[in-house]
């Protein structure tokens, strides 16, 4: 069959391979054009389908509005639909996020994040605020600015010498911190080299932006338990804005309404997309502190952004639809016992010679494999260790999400999982034994 899709990094990227024909999904499940049953383990790539697959309250809330007024002229009028969803949206979010602001995905999110970052010093006469901290091992999008940011190199390296160099710091990362730190050592060594990149950087720092649980760079890797709250102390102490990129955290997926409420609000601005929607329409938002805000109503400019799906009635009424049904259904407080569930069934693979390392939080979880345990050494890259795991998965009838650069950026082999928080305890455990017998096909494969 011909093809007119253009295979990119992340779209069936291998231009001679014969990838299976999708056709359907229904709650958990993906189904191809054979009749083949799949468990989407992975969120659709990734931490997409919040709700899961075919929900006809969505569908039908979508219907509606496309018949009634599916985009407006945002320049002259308000709209009760979209007026109505912000204050809902609003209300999700953690208190003082009183005013949100749409778009069509996350990147977009990040960006205009960033953008209304700047405004805010620009309100307070600052022209001098032109830097933006990241972090290595982080992915925050596929434009220039954000993969400037972020510092996953397999997908930033290609594109380097159009970037204008932001700075990083060192992730945190407990895993692989370095074995003679204790944990508190190794937290300490992070919050000094942040320290003294902003005392290098005096006055000319306009944010810094990180996941609160790290997702495709790192494989669902949380922080030490003061890190966000010893980086605001020192975000405070200098006005740098501290933006968290909830695009995979969000919305429930972590077993709290956003992921940085696992370790204490200290983010400013919250950047945010794929569970927003469940995948039913491209949907992104920024929704932002009212200490952000107010100094920018103050300067009597507008926030100086806008793209063509901004703020449109048809988005609108599908992130009402799938918000209301992630509360109706109290998928927050279900996605928190059901992770908990997995991520001990998950904690049994390291009995495994290859599995190194289970971590995250709800339905947010990672494995990372080894070659050897004891050193943590990774798989030779050439191998593509995971991406063997992902196919040998797929023939078991499981979806999985592999990803690789938890090591120098380049290697390391991990798997990010971020199924429907509408998963039970039942499809938890199927989803276990199918991902266990993939594992053990796929070790014995590369032993051979």
């Amino acid at each position: 069959m011909k093809h007119h899709v253009i295979n990119s990094q992340l779209i069936c990227a291998q231009y001679d391979k014969d990838y299976p024909m999708l056709v359907s999904g229904k709650g958990i499940y993906l189904y191809d054009k054979d009749g083949n049953e799949y468990i989407d383990a992975s969120g659709c790539t990734a931490a997409v389908t919040a709700i899961g697959h075919g929900v006809e309250e969505v569908a039908d809330a979508l219907a509606v509005q496309a018949k009634k007024l599916a985009v407006h002229p945002t320049h002259v009028f308000y709209n009760e639909t979209l007026e109505a969803y912000l204050a809902h949206l609003c209300d999700f979010a953690p208190e003082g996020f009183n005013k949100a602001w749409t778009i069509s995905g996350g990147t977009e999110a990040v960006e205009n994040s960033v953008k209304l970052a700047y405004q805010y010093h620009k309100a307070k006469k600052r022209t001098g605020r032109t830097k933006i901290i990241g972090r290595w091992g982080s992915y925050h999008g596929n434009s220039l600015t954000a993969l400037d940011i972020g510092g996953l190199k397999t997908r930033r390296n290609y594109y380097t010498d159009l970037m204008v160099d932001h700075l990083h710091v060192s992730p945190c990362f407990s895993y692989r911190k370095p074995e003679a730190l204790s944990p508190d050592a190794y937290e300490d060594t992070l919050i000094e080299e942040f320290s003294q990149l902003v005392e290098q950087h005096p006055d000319q720092i306009i944010c810094f932006v990180a996941e609160p649980i790290v997702g495709a760079a790192l494989g669902a890797a949380p922080p030490t338990p003061r890190y966000f709250e010893r980086i605001a102390e020192i975000c405070r102490a200098h006005d740098i804005l501290m933006i968290a990129d909830e695009v995979m955290t969000g919305f429930g997926r972590t077993g709290t309404a956003f992921g940085c409420e696992q370790y204490g609000t200290h983010a400013d601005i919250l950047a945010c997309a794929k569970g927003i929607s469940g995948g039913y329409l491209p949907l992104g938002a920024v929704i932002a502190h009212d200490r952000v805000l107010d100094p920018i109503r103050e300067s009597g400019e507008p926030f100086y952004s806008g793209q063509t799906y901004s703020c449109i009635p048809l988005a609108a009424a599908v992130g009402e639809a799938v918000l209301h049904y992630i509360e109706e259904h109290t998928l927050v407080e279900r996605t928190e016992i059901v992770g908990a569930h997995l991520k001990r069934r998950f904690e049994e693979l390291l009995s495994l010679p290859f599995v190194g390392d289970v971590r995250g939080e709800g339905l947010f979880l990672g494995i990372e494999f080894v070659e050897d345990k004891d050193s943590k050494r990774p798989f030779d890259p050439s191998l593509m260790f995971a991406k063997r795991v992902e196919t040998t998965a797929l023939k078991h009838g499981l979806v999985t999400y592999s990803c690789r650069g938890t090591v120098e950026g380049t290697k390391g082999d991990h798997m990010l999982f971020s199924p429907p928080l509408t998963m039970n305890i039942e499809q938890a455990d199927t989803l276990h034994k199918r991902f266990h017998a993939a594992l053990v096909e796929t070790y014995e494969q590369v032993q051979k």
